[in-house]
């Protein structure tokens, strides 16, 4: 509403959202504002039904309803954190996930040697991001690693000029 301008008021918002599947919202927009919604009459309560039966229905698969002992990720701790075996996921994931839109002339992937007294632009607003990349779904990362600060390092031993 505020920055897409999808929608023009918020019982627009809440019934795009929903009619959409947003079944979950993770602050409060919803809390405040499904009243409004159905005040308003931009969503009726079989709307908010859906939506609950949806969550609700994940939320059982997940045995989250089940006896505590049954529920095998309650019994997860700290010790369960950045295991190896987690950042070999990690890392199996993220190099499984790098999608390569455009690669004129075959230029990537960098071949190191032949950066040597080349001009190299890193661009966009994410270069040198860390806080971003780990959205708000994130405990304390033990490490972080920027694209820029990624580049500089298997870059630390040639001479180049960064742009950014």
């Amino acid at each position: 509403m505020t920055k897409h301008n999808y929608t023009l008021n918020i019982p627009d918002t809440v019934a795009a959202s929903l009619h959409a599947g947003v079944d979950l919202d993770c602050g409060n927009f919803y809390n405040v504002n499904i009243p409004l919604a159905v005040k308003n009459k931009t969503i009726v309560e079989a709307d908010v039904d859906q939506a609950l039966l949806r969550a609700f229905t994940i939320l059982v698969r997940l045995g989250y309803f089940d006896p505590f002992e049954l529920q095998i990720y309650r019994n997860f701790s700290n010790n369960d954190i950045n295991t190896n075996e987690s950042q070999q996921l990690a890392l199996l994931s993220a190099q499984q996930s790098i999608v390569l839109l455009k690669n004129l002339d075959q230029s990537l992937p960098l071949n190191l040697d032949q950066l040597t007294s080349k001009t190299v632009a890193l661009i966009g607003p994410s270069l040198n991001a860390t806080v971003l990349m780990q959205s708000n779904y994130h405990g304390v990362a033990p490490f972080v690693i920027s694209p820029l600060m990624g580049f500089n390092a298997i870059t630390s031993s040639i001479s180049y000029l960064l742009h950014y």
